[in-house]
């Protein structure tokens, strides 16, 4: 039983808007309403209290019935389905490439720090320096709906509002005790997910309060790709094959292109190769010259020819097993295959706690509380760590033939100046004929094992309020007032321990000659020994914490009436403190490891003291074509506490035009702002390595490889010889430093929207909702150039410039021309960029009665879809060159990132007949095409041959999910479902990805899901 306590001031529901993808929101909502009739409710959007559905800002609704016939434990995966959602990279099940597992949401494509997460319309709490919610902190068992506002609410909520809000309304009046426990399995592994919630509540004090108290365990089980098995095994990218087997989803047989020819005329066609790492068990030593080249000598010339390597290329050689044979390195045969031990699934762990509370101490005044603690075990597991980069050997190495140690003396020789060799904490001098030689090692540490991080997350948060009506100060002049007083605390701590990790300061004394005896690593072949491994094996534990306060009042009513209305306002003030700290281990902070990222301390913390208020002012009613003309407006005033900032003002203004009980019309201007969080701010250098392609290696497309990018090549530490080669980038991915900058500034946004709403009066079930939207971003703050693959081709394709803070930025090994440890590019925090989306919003349900049904009393059917068309999504890179545009609009890759469909949408059929739902719901993801191609064909540059290209464009999918629900008299319900019934697998793309060969935030990467529960309720 569900008892409801009447404030007018407190009372939720939604505005203007048709539930997204459920039938049972539809029900809901017209309950809702027949229960308030008149009486006034604040929507999500807005702080006024108003009658009705009358609101300028689009909004719509997720109900807990879609939730739970989604089979969803945790809510990131039911809102990023949802049209208006992009998928999170680095959020959700599969965040793999980073550690912690946790989930945000990504409103409209911009990123999840540029949309608000709200609890009852109150910020929640906040993870790590990037300020951001964390979705699995959310209690799913006690919403009650979720409501999402389009567009900038920088004027009625604060910073960070920029593509809208996402508010999560929870039940907190509730009487009884309420159990639900349910079960989910994926078809290719039988891999559980089980989740068990209790809820209970009642009312006390003669039914002046309530309280209510809800428990939830959720543990989630790991998925490798390796037990995934099929597209995901092997570590994809794009090359050259035989044509007998090329496969869309599978590698096929490598075809060797000579240099200067192409994949078909070597007799190949492109398709998918098993690439991975080329950093390998056996070794790979690279920046030996290649025999016969102009770096070369005779002397060396002739002691790799008697070493087996002359034909060694700039791949550079490797060794047997044994570590007794060397011969030329190969890729991608010899490319290590990064897929199998790597989750595409991170196990997860949760035990959570909510209460809600609130008690009316007298008819003006009632106090509320929420507390939530959550505890978050994530478990993240990668390949084993590689160590690559230039390392001192001694040139009579005894684990190396004679023939080797002869190559290595010839290296000696050949130098010509000293040279210093840093290696984490430790830098050694190399001079000529000193009896050391210097060569790039490439090593995957198989010995050592796989890379773990065990992350322990504790949530903490305190609501504390008060509110209530005061009533009038006279009946024409501030009436109707009501207050709402309140304090929110919020802290998260997080704990990682890793293990797999390795010194590189150590590695390289292992691999010198102490005291005369051997040195301690035989790195030749797979020969480390147990204490070899021991040696240079280090741990580390890393701290993050976050914390967030927020003080705020309000007060609203109306000012005094006009002839078409009561003028309806409020105003408030807010206080918002935000800090965040991260320390890593010690390790971590002085670049001395390999294996998880290093990276350096970070903290700080952003003060905000703001005053808002909001008008709703009734211009005309009543007359012909105008049932209802009024306008609203808002504005709020920022103090930060921050050099780059200081004070902002953001506001909003709108019109609704109702014409009849059929049609209305709605507009809204919103001015919006994101202030910098404390990782744009002070986020410590830290490492990262990214899908990107270097302008100087093979990888760039035959047609760009100009003279002007040669030299650029040669003048950033390219050796000439090297330039346009394999040896420049021997892998896909490339690692970068990245950090903040403490003088960005806030980004600012304007937000249109229009629409129009119809709710036929002949069609009583009908209701339809279209919106175009347009939001622009200036000042966005970003890595610089808008991340490493941007400024990479800034750099060389664009700007082609030296001097240039794009290419001052990359650094490179001076024997190879490659990026690599330790020669990073470095990426910091700037307003560098501009973000563009525009688009129309649909959505439309309509129910249909049947006299006949399976249990009497005839059936409905409710049909209900929600469809989002984008007609752009631009990045601008850099703001200060607006020519040099990606239009991203139904595309995918390195630049784009996750997939922008041009349509994607959500339809949901569901059959009541008395204790019986049957669901059917549809999915659609329109096609996209690589970016590659793409973006330069729109902006008239001259794009790679399509047909030279693999899987470039992904088809267009259509995920059917069924799920169902009964009750088994007034106390049992039976739910279940079947999500991607047809069992898709998700496209397969190569160098174009992010991870796992796919998109896994965007497509089913875990086929067929089943699922099964029971909720048990008291009477």
């Amino acid at each position: 039983m569900v008892s409801r306590y009447k404030h007018r001031h407190r009372a939720v529901v939604l505005g203007c808007a048709v539930i997204a993808g459920s039938s049972f929101g539809v029900q809901a909502l017209a309950q809702e309403l027949q229960r308030t009739e008149v009486e006034e409710v604040l929507v999500t959007g807005s702080r006024i209290a108003r009658e009705g559905l009358d609101t300028s800002t689009p909004v719509s609704v997720i109900s807990v019935e879609d939730i739970k016939l989604s089979g969803a434990a945790n809510v990131e995966k039911i809102l990023s389905d949802a049209p208006q959602f992009v998928g999170s990279t680095n959020g959700g099940a599969s965040a793999n490439t980073v550690p912690g597992g946790t989930a945000d949401v990504n409103l409209r494509g911009f990123g999840a720090s540029r949309n608000l997460v709200l609890v009852n319309g109150r910020r929640f709490a906040i993870y790590g320096p990037e300020q951001v919610t964390d979705l699995n902190t959310i209690p799913t068992a006690l919403i009650e709906r979720t409501e999402v506002v389009t567009g900038g609410s920088s004027a009625v909520y604060g910073s960070d509002a920029i593509t809208g809000v996402v508010n999560f309304i929870m039940r907190d009046d509730f009487e009884g005790v309420e159990a639900t426990a349910q079960t989910s399995y994926d078809s290719p592994t039988s891999t559980p997910t089980y989740n068990i919630d209790v809820t209970a509540g009642g009312n006390f004090a003669d039914g002046r309060g309530n309280a209510v108290i809800s428990v939830n365990y959720l543990n989630r089980g790991s998925i490798s790709r390796g037990e995934r098995g099929e597209w995901a095994f092997f570590s994809l990218s794009d090359g050259c094959v035989t044509p007998a087997s090329a496969s869309r989803d599978q590698p096929g047989v490598p075809v060797s292109v000579p240099s200067g020819s192409t994949c078909r005329a070597a007799g190949g066609v492109p398709g998918l190769i098993a690439g991975g790492s080329g950093d390998i068990p056996n070794g790979r030593f690279t920046g030996v010259p290649v025999p016969g080249s102009a770096t070369s000598n005779p002397g060396l010339n002739a002691a790799l020819a008697a070493a087996g390597l002359g034909g060694m290329t700039s791949r550079g050689f490797t060794f047997d097993n044994a570590g007794g044979t060397v011969r030329p390195a190969l890729t991608p045969q010899d490319d290590f295959n990064l897929g199998p031990d790597n989750y595409l699934q991170v196990p997860q762990e949760r035990w959570m706690v909510n209460g809600f509370s609130h008690f009316d101490f007298t008819d003006k005044a009632t106090g509320y509380l929420e507390f939530h603690f959550s505890n978050n075990r994530v478990d993240q597991q990668l390949a084993p760590t590689n160590i690559g980069g230039p390392f001192l050997f001694n040139i009579n190495n005894p684990y190396l033939t004679t023939q080797m140690q002869e190559v290595l003396r010839q290296l000696d020789i050949a130098e010509t100046a000293p040279t210093t060799v840093t290696t984490g904490t430790s830098s050694r001098v190399n001079n000529p004929n000193d009896g050391f030689a210097v060569i790039n090692v490439g090593r995957r540490l198989v010995e050592v094992g796989l890379r773990e991080n065990v992350s322990d997350r504790n949530v903490w948060r305190m609501a504390l309020g008060m509110r209530g009506d005061i009533g009038d100060v006279s009946e024409n002049f501030l009436s109707g007032l009501a207050y709402d007083v309140y304090y929110t605390f919020a802290r998260t701590e997080e704990t990682s321990r890793q293990s797999g990790n390795v010194s590189r300061s150590r590695f390289q004394a292992g691999l010198l000659s102490s005291g005369g005896a051997a040195p301690l690593l035989n790195i030749f072949g797979q020969n480390l020994s147990p204490a070899a491994v021991n040696a240079i094996s280090i741990g580390a534990t890393n701290v993050t914490e976050a914390e967030l306060q927020v003080a705020a009042a309000t007060l609203s009513g109306q000012l005094f009436d006009l002839p078409a209305g009561p003028l309806a306002f409020s105003f408030g003030a807010e206080w918002r403190y935000a800090s965040s700290k991260f320390v890593p281990d010690e390790f971590l902070r002085s670049g001395d490891v390999v294996g998880f990222n290093p990276g350096l301390p970070t903290e700080g913390d952003v003060t905000a003291k703001e005053v808002f208020g909001e008008l709703r002012i009734p211009i005309l009613t009543g007359l012909p074509f105008v049932d209802n003309l009024a306008a609203n407006a808002a504005f709020r005033r920022s103090d930060y506490d921050l050099e780059g900032v200081g004070d902002v003002w953001t506001y909003l203004y709108g019109l609704d035009w109702r014409l009849n009980e059929t049609v209305a019309f709605r507009g809204q201007f919103q001015r919006a702002i994101r202030a910098p969080n404390v990782a744009d701010l002070f986020g410590g250098l830290r490492q990262s390595v990214e899908p990107a392609t270097d302008p100087c290696s093979d990888k760039q497309p035959a047609s760009a490889r100009t003279d002007a990018v040669r030299a650029l090549c040669i003048a950033s530490g390219v050796p000439a010889a090297s330039v346009f080669g394999g040896g420049v980038q021997p892998n896909t991915i490339i690692p970068a430093l990245f950090g903040g900058n403490p003088n960005v500034g806030e980004e600012e946004s304007d937000t249109r929207t229009f629409g129009v709403v119809l709710t036929p009066s002949i069609l009583p079930k009908l209701a339809v909702t279209l919106d175009y939207f347009d939001i622009t971003l200036d000042g966005a703050i970003a890595q610089l150039g808008g991340g490493l693959n941007n400024t990479l081709n800034l750099c060389y394709n664009i700007i082609q410039d030296i001097n240039s803070e794009f290419c001052q930025a990359i650094n490179r090994n001076p024997v190879t021309g490659e990026i690599s440890v330790p020669f990073y590019a470095e990426i910091r925090q700037a307003n560098t960029g501009g973000l563009a989306t525009s688009g129309f919003d649909l959505i439309a349900r309509y129910g249909f009665d049947f006299g006949w049904g399976l249990f009497g009393n005839g059936s409905e059917l409710n049909i209900s879809t929600a469809w989002t068309r984008t007609d752009e999504f631009t990045l601008t890179p850099v703001q200060a060159f607006p020519n040099v545009k990606n239009r991203c609009v139904g595309s995918y890759g390195t630049t784009c990132g996750e997939p922008i469909p041009e349509f994607k949408g959500v339809t949901r059929f569901t059959w009541i007949n008395g204790p019986l739902s049957l669901s059917l719901r549809h999915r659609y993801i329109d096609d996209v095409t690589v970016d590659r191609y793409l973006l330069p064909l729109r902006s008239g540059a001259t794009p790679p041959t399509y047909a030279d290209l693999v899987n470039p464009k992904l088809r267009a999918y259509n995920y059917l999910d069924f799920s169902f629900s009964f009750d088994v008299g007034k106390s049992v319900e039976i739910f279940g479902g079947v999500n991607n019934l047809l069992d898709d697998d998700p496209p397969v793309v190569g160098s174009a990805q992010i991870r796992a060969n796919t998109w896994p935030a965007t497509y089913d990467y875990n086929g067929r899901q089943m699922f099964i529960g029971m909720t048990v309720r008291t009477l």
